[in-house]
Parts: structure tokens; sequence; C-alpha cells
């Protein structure tokens, strides 16, 4: 029998009685998601990463702290995941000068997100009307963006689902000069939905594309929501379709 992958091991791990809300968004305890992973890879450890002045969170170029956190599972076929997130307020907004409790929250946060990546409890990320799949991971903080369609074709059916990487922080945590707007991500997002043809390419789009989504929702509540009454109505609209 071949043995199972660590990812089709913890993504089969049933959360739903451990999920908590804070803000409507749902999260996991890491003391928890870190108690499972230990179950099943005893071996797994974990890295929080310091910048070069040997804090525990880095800055961007605007002032605003981020942390970084590597999940290595030490299991054979798995590789290092690190993840990197924004220092939030109690609201979920980016953070100026954090003190050292918002620091501890952040890393925590993302150490189950980086756990997440590698199965567990990876699905309420994406919602909770988008089915469980496998989510590519970016590495360095990258943000996913689709491709553009070439000029005089015609969008296929998997349009919406072609992507490409943008690198959204540099090396040392600081924010790249050449970053793509949040008007323009979410310009992207308005222009790909539509050409979405089911409910699958759509779950997809959005599923690859959940780091993007998550820096509109830090950087501009109203861009964010436009993006996500787009992903509702074409959800919407597919539904509505009369079946063949």
């Amino acid at each position: 029998m071949t043995e199972k992958t660590s990812w089709a091991i913890l993504s089969a791990v049933d959360v739903g009685d451990k999920i908590e809300k804070k803000n409507n968004i749902s999260y996991l305890s890491w003391a928890w998601a870190w108690g499972v992973l230990k179950q099943h890879f005893p071996y797994a450890t974990f890295e929080k990463h310091t910048a070069p002045n040997g804090m525990p969170y880095f800055m961007d170029n605007q002032g605003y702290a981020f942390v970084k956190v590597t999940v290595t599972l030490h299991y054979e076929g798995s590789s290092d995941i690190t993840e990197m997130l924004p220092v939030l307020d109690h609201r979920n907004k980016p953070i100026q000068g954090p003190n050292a409790f918002d620091v501890n929250n952040a890393l925590q946060r993302c150490l189950t997100k980086a756990i997440a990546y590698h199965g567990l409890g990876h699905y309420i990320y994406a919602g909770e009307d988008v089915p469980a799949e496998a989510i590519g991971s970016l590495p360095g903080g990258q943000v996913a963006v689709p491709a553009p369609t070439p000029a005089k074709t015609t969008p296929s059916a998997s349009a919406g689902t072609s992507f490409v990487s943008l690198p959204m922080f540099g090396i040392d945590g600081t924010e790249n000069p050449v970053s793509p707007s949040s008007e323009i991500i979410a310009n992207v997002f308005t222009t790909f939905i539509p050409q979405c043809k089911d409910e699958k390419s759509l779950t997809s789009f959005y599923t690859s594309n959940k780091i993007a989504i998550a820096f509109l929702n830090d950087r501009d509540d109203a861009l964010h929501k436009r993006v996500m009454d787009a992903f509702a109505a074409r959800r919407a609209a597919i539904k509505s379709q009369p079946k063949n």
C-alpha cells in the first residue's frame, strides 16, 4: 500500500468542533493545532523568524509590522512551509508600532496558518461554502493574481484559474515597491471572476488567491467587499443556470 502524504493525513482531520470565531473570522487555537500536528508528526518543528535587528517581527516602509513562521514536518515527501502575516489589532486591522502582546498574537496566528498550509484545517480559511481542496503555498509572502488572457482569444472555462506570482514583501520583510496596489488587485479579481464558468473554477480561483484576498481585507475594506460581492454574485449566477 502506498504511504499517505502528509497533506492527505492532515486534511482529513475534522476540525469542525474546534473552530472559534472572532469578529466573524474563523480560526483554530494554535495550541490545539500544534498538538494535533505533533500527534501525527512527532518530529515536527517550527521557527519564528527574527529581523536583522533581532526583533521577532519585520517592518515595511510604512511602519506596519509583519511576522514570519516556518513549520517543518520532517516527514518523507513534505517540505518546509513559511507563512508571513501582518500584526493586527483587535479589529483585525494592521498595526504600526505594535506592542509585545500584539506581536505574540500574530506569531501564534501565523503558526496556525502555516500548519493549515500543511493540511490541518485549511478549508476554514476559504470560507464556509468552499469545499476542501488543495491550496498551493506561496513562498516568501507572495501574492497570487491571475495571468492576463492573451489578446484576441476567447477565455476558456479555466481562464480564471491561471496564475502568476508577484512578490509582495522583500526578503527582509519590507514591502516591495513594485507590488500591485490594492486597486489593481481588486480590478484583476473583478475582471476574471465573470470568466469562471462553473463552481469548480470559481472555487479554484478563490482558494488559489486567499493571500491576495487577505491582503485586501487588511488594507481596504471597500475593495475587499467589492471582491467578495463579486464572488457571491458569480456563485449565485452559476447556481441559477439551468442544469443540462
